[in-house]
């Protein structure tokens, strides 16, 4: 199948024997059904894609399958915009141009239709630690959705709709079970093991899955930030490690009869990995303990789809718990300020709570016109620490300051926040007008309001003065969509999305973990207009191009010195275009394929103080050029996908190349790269499958950018081979 990304338009609902025989979530789609999809994410209400307000996308578990994606990275890589960058160890997200670091994520994370983005830095967590084995399909919105969802919904929402018993029960009610489980192995000592059972009895639907991998990860030799040299005065590479592990607990309820619409859920999310380069850019000497979890637990109502009055009311709690033992420097560094001849080592354990509520109604005030509203609140909520010291006294400024014999006890990570809540209120609604004077045109207006408020100390005064902080944001939207045919559609849009500042990023103290800044620090923004056109050409062949206009303002990242703060803002115009193909070759199989092209121009940029950024008027730290295709066959039992990548050059900024033993270490441009992979699958009985596995089929080697002045950029992996046994019941 090719990567969904068009209009969707209800399909019918499979007979009793089709669901006996093919559940929903396994169900293999022509190109002409899949096109006809519904998504609910671009409104709150379930629409098709080409008369829903938004750019959307909706991609299917048996395109995942197909194609071999275990990741929302591999399927947002498959998009237009999209593109892979990294930051320090962590692999992230960029698009239409924006460059994307550790810290300020932005995109917006759902399941189910509850935001679940990490309550310390409000980041999605995109990559191989949030896998694809509970989900049903994928909604992908490319562009701003604050209107509707909030803070971080400024570069796209992706929301994840999980699993959910489809069987009818025969006769005498018996249990029905349908799962899946799948084993997979390759290089690079990467093995992971996934199973999802889903049952039906008469009172409830249930979904239970778990997942467990880990990888040495691409380890490689490379140059940091030390400075550090050999006897003949040349800068040293050291191995950078990349190993990483990760388990997932899933489990869903659903009551059936009288309790029908309730749902309950539970995500246990914990990993470990290594730190890359070093939090401090120098390669550690100890593979320190670096370990994350998360628990989530979700209860929601939602009214049946369709009645007049439709409601809808969630409850969510968060807990992020961490580990970590960051080894900032090895034996015997010496930064140029003091020396540390046993290294230098942070370490905490500590936690932090999130509470989230939504109350929301929509209903029809009559033939043509629907309004939704509802309002949000959410607190984070911070307790102190369970551990915290390090293996010298941070706060000593003096040069050449000795080391300590003993470990330092440090103040509490947050103690500007200890025991004050950090709150978020929300409130929004929506109006949408179909048939609009008489016309196949319809319209949505929506606007949020937001703010965001708390109480804090300054570190060290905890009977000190208590002050008050707070951001409020305005969010509009408005579209305009035109469908002359139920095969043509044409939409103008304009949103304006924002993300305000996380606890990370205002209230971090006594660590070298964070670097906080409450005083200056403001909320981004982005007002974006659009312009989107839809045809399906006919039922094997469909178009769609957007062009868009985005201004983002106040861009909050670590400048050089490793001070945060609003640094950038810039206007940017771009074009998006996608083809969707299929052939039906009869017996002899079927034929899919898919093609994208993004295009970004830098119109203008400026620091946070409004002097304009020379850059020769290029686009920086992101590829303005971006080409993706894909085409998969399928005949009986076997089926066969390559996808190709194609990423165009990446240009440094002036102030990444100040240094000239850096400069030589590294080109001026980041190179243009393709990578290639390659799924082929074959299904052995009805019940078993195997499947092999190839990413980056010709061993290219590329490179992500690293921002800033430094000697080196990040490697991306090389050729991995996986292969896989795939059972169903």
């Amino acid at each position: 199948m090719a990567l969904s990304s068009g209009p969707a338009l209800a399909y019918d609902e499979p007979s009793h024997e089709e669901e006996e025989s093919e559940p929903e979530w396994t169900q293999s789609l022509s190109l002409e059904e899949l096109l006809r999809v519904e998504l609910s994410a671009p409104s709150k209400r379930r629409q098709q894609a080409r008369e829903a307000p938004g750019v959307a996308t909706v991609v299917t578990r048996e395109q995942m399958r197909r194609f071999g994606w275990t990741t929302i990275d591999d399927i947002l890589f498959s998009q237009p915009g999209f593109f892979p960058a990294q930051d320090f160890e962590r692999a992230t997200v960029g698009a239409r141009g924006l460059w994307e670091g550790w810290n300020n994520n932005h995109l917006l994370l759902l399941m189910d239709g509850v935001p679940i983005n990490d309550n310390e830095l409000a980041t999605a967590f995109t990559w191989d630690i949030t896998p694809l084995f509970l989900v049903k399909n994928v909604e992908i919105i490319r562009g701003p959705a604050s209107a509707l969802y909030g803070s971080s919904a400024i570069n796209g929402v992706i929301a994840l709709n999980t699993l959910s018993s489809t069987h009818t029960l025969g006769e005498g009610e018996r249990l029905e079970i349908n799962s899946e489980a799948r084993l997979r192995a390759g290089n690079h000592g990467t093995t992971a093991v996934d199973a999802v059972a889903v049952t039906r009895s008469r009172h409830v639907s249930a979904v239970l899955g778990f997942q467990h991998q880990r990888t040495d990860g691409f380890s490689y030799l490379s140059y940091d930030g030390s400075r550090r040299t050999d006897a003949t005065g040349a800068l040293q590479r050291f191995r950078v490690n990349n190993r990483r592990d990760s388990d997932y607990l899933f489990v869903k309820l659903e009551p059936l009869n009288t309790l029908r619409g309730l749902s309950a859920q539970y995500h246990l999310q914990d990993w470990s990995y290594g730190t890359g380069h070093g939090w401090l850019y120098w390669v550690p000497d100890i593979d320190g303990a670096m370990r994350d979890r998360r628990h989530i637990a979700v209860l929601s109502y939602r009214s049946e789809p369709g009645s007049r009055l439709e409601q809808e009311y969630v409850l969510k709690y968060q807990r992020h718990q961490y580990e970590n033992e960051v080894r900032y420097y090895p034996s015997g560094a010496d930064n140029g300020k003091r020396y540390y001849p046993a290294g230098m080592t942070e370490a905490i354990r500590t936690a932090l709570d999130e509470l989230f509520g939504r109350v929301q109604l929509s209903g029809s005030l009559g033939e043509r016109i629907t309004l939704l509203g509802g309002v949000e609140y959410a607190a984070t909520l911070y307790g102190g620490d369970d551990m915290h010291y390090a293996t010298t006294d941070l706060g000593d400024e003096e040069p050449d300051a000795p080391a300590t014999q003993s470990p330092v006890q440090l103040g509490p990570i947050y103690e500007p926040l200890l025991n004050e809540p950090m709150s978020n209120m929300g409130a929004y609604f929506q109006l949408a007008w179909s048939r609009l004077l008489e016309l196949p045109l319809s319209l949505t207006v929506g606007l949020r309001y937001d703010l965001k408020f708390f109480h804090y100390r300054e570190p060290g005064q905890p009977e000190g003065p208590r002050h008050f902080k707070s951001y409020d944001q305005l969010s509009p939207r408005l579209a305009l969509v035109y469908a002359p045919s139920p095969a043509l559609g044409f939409k103008f849009q304009a949103g304006r999305a924002f993300r305000a500042p996380s606890a990370g990023e205002l209230l971090g103290s006594n660590t070298w973990m964070l670097d906080s800044n409450t005083e200056t620090i403001r909320p981004e923004q982005v007002t974006t207009f659009e312009l989107n056109a839809d045809w399906s050409i006919n039922s094997h062949l469909s178009w769609r191009s957007t062009l868009f206009h985005s201004r983002y303002e106040n861009l909050i990242g670590y400048v050089q010195g490793s001070r945060l703060d609003n640094f950038l803002s810039q206007t940017n115009l771009g074009l998006e275009s996608e083809l969707l193909a299929e052939v039906d070759l009869g017996a002899h199989g079927r034929l899919s394929a898919f093609g994208n092209y993004s295009y970004v121009h830098l119109l203008d940029g400026a620091d946070s103080k409004g002097v304009p950024v020379d850059n020769e008027g290029h686009l920086t730290w992101a590829p303005a050029h971006q080409a993706k295709a894909g085409v998969s066959y399928q005949r009986e039992r076997f089926s066969l996908a390559l996808q190709g990548r194609y990423q165009g050059d990446v240009f440094r900024r002036e102030e990444d190349m100040t240094e000239p033993l850096f400069r030589t270490l590294r080109p001026a441009v980041v190179p243009a790269w393709f990578r290639l992979d390659a799924n082929a699958r074959y299904q052995l009985t009805p019940w078993a499958g195997v499947a092999l596995e190839v990413s980056n089929l010709l061993d290219a080697e590329s490179y992500l950018v690293k921002i800033l002045d430094f000697p080196f950029d990040y490697r991306m992996e090389d050729r991995r081979v996986f292969v896989s046994l795939e059972v169903n019941l």
